[in-house]
């Protein structure tokens, strides 16, 4: 771990005295887009090539590019598991536009990462749109419990029905991961679908409180009640429910019992341990 830092380290150093004395700009440009995250060039990519995709200018510049491309060869030669070095390589590629080349390098990556969501997700972002699917498809098959890669999938998808599909076949890889619920109770076609999805969540991971606040908003006051009430037995430290218990009695009218529930919450949370300042409060208790 330490040596690949250190690579990682030299490498960053190393680029910058090369392009020193380049546009301010385009050194700024090229080294952040070099060290973003996948995800980010998904959706800043065309932004970023702007920025970056400047011609250069002189025989110093085009030899300057080389160098670069030279010295991240030579990383992955001497370090071939440091999976950053495979993906800066494959966009430095990539700027000078050489796009085949960089698809070439990326899916190298892959081979050598299997395991590497950040590299699949790079995979992903440089091949051509028709093909991005089956690369996800094969990065899910290799790290079948990699949320980004169920997230990016679904958004390669057209229609609520096909996203929701795909979000369904990660949960049953991943049961317990927020981040897919809420993707899927977000297409939801309606506040029942919505209901019954939240309340599956709630079973698979109840010690999120965002879950079963969600799902106590949905509810009517009974039901929104005894979902508050389960709520508090998975997760008695968790003041944001007795808020909400107290604004559900406020909304419905039964003003008179707010102050109670507050007492209540705050001697319960209190033999939980938790320090109360203001967080539980009447002055936040609002419809």
């Amino acid at each position: 771990m330490y040596g690949s830092e250190k690579s990682d380290q030299v490498l960053e150093i190393t680029v910058l005295k090369i392009f020193f004395g380049f546009y301010k700009v385009y050194i700024k440009n090229l080294i952040k887009y070099l060290n973003m995250k996948s995800s980010d060039c998904v959706s800043g990519f065309t932004v970023h090539l702007t920025a970056l995709n400047m011609k250069s200018s002189s025989d110093a510049e085009v030899l300057n590019t080389k160098k670069v491309s030279l010295l991240l060869r030579s990383v992955i030669r001497t370090n071939p598991k440091h999976p950053a070095g495979w993906i800066k390589s494959a966009r430095l590629e990539e700027v000078a536009g050489k796009i085949r080349k960089a698809r070439e390098l990326i899916r190298k990556g892959c081979e050598e990462f299997p395991k590497n969501e950040d590299v699949w997700m790079e995979a992903c972002r440089l091949v051509n749109p028709d093909k991005a699917k089956g690369v996800i498809a094969r990065g899910v098959k290799a790290i079948p419990d990699s949320v980004q890669l169920w997230i990016q999938a679904a958004r390669l998808e057209r229609g609520a029905a096909n996203k929701s599909r795909v979000l369904r076949m990660g949960l049953e890889k991943i049961p317990d991961s927020v981040r897919l619920w809420k993707a899927l109770v977000e297409l939801a076609a309606n506040e029942d679908d919505a209901k019954l999805l939240l309340q599956r969540a709630v079973e698979c991971c109840p010690l999120h409180v965002e879950l079963w606040l969600a799902l106590a908003r949905l509810e009517k006051y009974d039901a929104a009640r005894k979902v508050l009430n389960k709520a508090r037995e998975k997760l008695p430290k968790e003041r944001a429910i007795w808020i909400a218990v107290a604004k559900l009695e406020e909304v419905f009218g039964n003003t008179f019992t707010v102050g109670k529930i507050i007492e209540r919450g705050i001697g319960a949370l209190q033999r939980e341990g938790v320090e109360i300042c203001r967080s539980l409060s009447e002055d936040e208790v609002k419809p």
